[in-house]
């Protein structure tokens, strides 16, 4: 008893003495924005553990989380997420390649051009996702780099974010940090002028600048295809031979030296991940993806038991191989592949890892994935379902063996889809209310169902979002952020003063993420706007955009790593081409905003 009373009144010492709660922001201010640098901790972790400091040590209300969690621009940044997973099935992306044109720069135009439309209205990441392929098909059919257009790709998916407030969560979520602080929030096409301007000069700049920088040889057209059209060859078990009715392990087909068997075809059926006490059948065709050298030395050694179906196996053709990338914040970072439990989390295995654009030879299971990293997965049938689940790998190249077109009542969908946005439009509907009768009308249809919904559920982003929005509330709340600009000399005129904190928060962007920019710069802004005595539009607008100039660095956004391995890109290509883009974006988005 006396502990609690003790911590009662030192908190209630706390809450009597304003200049150390002041300081102590201050200070919880700066901890956030180095471990948030530092890059070895997740942002939700270092957000979590900064706010539970503040709330145990009473310098912050516990109602601050209550209150964000059932924030409507938060929940609206969750439900358009699910959203996306429905209309990325439904929507007929597959013949945008029809739409590209038989040239290099026919094709560099209008993939920017949609990205970025598309990249207004829905999430970026999947629309980048279902357009790599798309893109690869091409320039492989053409003889072109695909390097060529996969960076443009990626930065006009950026820069399109910035056309509506649904664009990107960045807006959503600057939005809720404004409302709930009691500021007047933003209007849906607020953004559309600004953000139109700024989209034509970062597409504009890549048209001019993009085939210079990114002018790799044609040559190099056949390096940029997946690694394992290269080494992936079939064979086939030889009736009567010695494989015929092995299992894997006895046949010795476990633990190959740079070779996996990532399949068995069998009787109109793929038998995939291969188990090893899996029984080999006659004329059974094992799919290996390693050294090509090394499937010669295998049959070789098993002459009697495998022979030669091709010489080499086109993946393009098949419908099983899965190409995923390793996000930022995905926690298989850093491990060994080997304690991962990769096969039973995923019903997966992987059968080719690339970094950088090349192949990493030797032991899979001993491989420690980095950001960025691109895996060649064999996956089972319940891949999608459990990936779907986590949030550590995203899908960039998927082969379905069935159509995904709706049927049934699922043709009924997007008719509906196009009532609801009418409604939104002309009814003003809530964006919440939209997206949720969108979700229903999903249910209705067929296309998507309620446990499919709560695994698209991600808690990580959720609980980053409540962390950070809670944090940058609180500050604006005890005036912790006009306290701090009273200490320092802002520039008398407001226009340097609005230009700083956009270059604050582009450069914060650059290092960490979007959300994690925002959080940061909001109490700045809000502080600001009182300081100038200006619109919330004239504040706010330029964070949105400086949170929104991710340019620099692949891993300062998450299509700039779902593009560098299938481009081959290095890190240096990123900073060649995304400074001119990042100072073209910045002078454009300064120009119209001021």
């Amino acid at each position: 008893m006396e502990q609690i009373r003790g911590r009662l009144s030192l908190t209630q010492l706390f809450e009597h003495t304003p200049e150390l709660s002041h300081y102590t922001y201050v200070v919880a201010f700066f901890m956030i924005i180095i471990g948030l640098l530092w890059g070895r901790f997740k942002a939700m972790h270092v957000f979590a553990t900064v706010v539970m400091a503040l709330i145990l040590s009473g310098f912050m209300g516990i109602k601050h989380i209550y209150a964000t969690a059932v924030n409507p621009s938060i929940l609206t940044v969750m439900a358009l997420i699910a959203l996306t997973g429905i209309l990325k099935k439904t929507l007929p992306f597959h013949r945008i390649i029809d739409l590209l044109g038989n040239s290099p720069k026919s094709v560099l135009i209008k993939s920017s051009l949609i990205t970025a439309t598309l990249s207004g209205f829905i999430n970026n990441t999947p629309v980048v996702a279902l357009l790599i392929p798309l893109l690869k098909s091409k320039a492989q059919e053409k003889g072109w780099n695909v390097g060529r257009f996969l960076m443009p790709l990626s930065f006009a998916a950026v820069a399109g974010g910035t056309i509506t407030l649904i664009g990107t969560s960045t807006n959503l979520v600057l939005n809720g940090l404004m409302i709930e602080n009691g500021i007047q929030g933003f209007a849906f096409w607020d953004f559309f002028l600004p953000g139109l301007s700024v989209t034509g000069a970062v597409i504009l700049t890549t048209l001019l600048l993009a085939p210079f920088i990114l002018n790799k040889s044609e040559d190099g057209a056949a390096a940029a295809a997946p690694s394992s059209r290269q080494y992936t060859t079939e064979l086939k078990v030889i009736p009567g031979g010695s494989m015929d009715g092995k299992t894997v392990k006895t046949a010795g087909l476990r633990n190959l030296n740079e070779l996996f068997l990532a399949e068995i075809f069998r009787d109109g059926n793929f038998i995939s991940p291969v188990t090893p006490k899996e029984r080999l059948q006659a004329n059974d065709t094992l799919f290996f993806t390693g050294v090509l050298d090394e499937v010669n030395a295998l049959l070789d050694l098993f002459s009697n038991g495998l022979k030669t179906v091709e010489e080499k196996f086109k993946v393009d053709a098949r419908h099983d191989l899965i190409e995923v990338l390793v996000p930022n914040n995905s926690d298989l970072i850093g491990r060994p592949l080997k304690q991962t439990n990769f096969r039973a989390r995923y019903d997966a295995v992987i059968v080719g890892v690339q970094r950088e654009g090349q192949p990493i030879q030797g032991k899979i299971g001993r491989i420690a994935l980095q950001a960025g990293d691109l895996l060649l997965l064999s996956a089972g049938i319940n891949f999608t379902a459990r990936n779907e689940r986590e949030t550590s790998l995203i899908t960039i190249n998927q082969h379905k063996r069935t159509s995904t077109s709706p049927k049934g009542r699922g043709q009924y969908f997007l008719p509906g889809l196009l009532v609801i946005v009418g409604g939104a439009l002309f009814l003003h509907w809530s964006l919440l209310l939209s997206v949720g009768l969108m979700l229903l009308l999903g249910i209705a249809c067929g296309i998507t169902h309620a446990e499919k919904l709560k695994r698209e559920f991600n808690l990580e982003l959720y609980a980053l979002l409540i962390l950070s929005v809670a944090f940058g509330s609180a500050v604006v709340e005890g005036g912790h952020a006009h306290f701090f600009l009273k200490q320092i000399t802002l520039p008398p005129d407001s226009s340097a003063g609005i230009v700083l904190l956009f270059l604050l928060t582009l450069l914060l962007t650059n290092f960490m993420t979007n959300v994690s920019a925002v959080a940061i710069a909001f109490p700045i802004a809000a502080a600001m706007m009182q300081h100038y005595q200006l619109g919330h539009l004239e504040v706010f607008l330029p964070v949105a955009f400086g949170a929104s100039g991710s340019f620099l660095t692949p891993s300062s956004y998450q299509t700039h790593l779902m593009v560098m391995s299938p481009g081959n890109y290095a890190n240096q290509d990123f900073l060649k081409l995304g400074l001119p883009v990042l100072v073209v974006y910045s002078a454009a988005a300064l120009w119209v905003l001021l």
